[in-house]
């Protein structure tokens, strides 16, 4: 895992663990439609990087390092 992330990829990363807190099942294609295609590009990187991971339902989810981090984390709500 590659732990340094750029400012946009750290705001991708606390938006989907919001989005899956909230209960939401996600696809690139639905953070595309939700955020404009420009964050495919990120999504990639952040796959790449071990933050993102594609689970059996071709969902994606926070690896389980990504969580940690942002469970870890004093201005963000961590997953509950």
């Amino acid at each position: 895992m590659e732990f340094n992330i750029t400012a946009e990829e750290e705001a991708l990363v606390l938006r989907v663990a919001s989005l899956l807190r909230a209960g939401r099942s996600l696809t690139d294609d639905d953070l595309a439609e939700e955020l404009g295609d420009e964050v495919r590009q990120l999504l990639r990187s952040l796959l790449e990087k071990g933050w993102l991971v594609v689970d059996e339902e071709r969902e994606l989810t926070l690896s389980v390092i990504a969580r940690a981090a942002v469970s870890s984390r004093k201005d963000v709500e961590g997953p509950q």
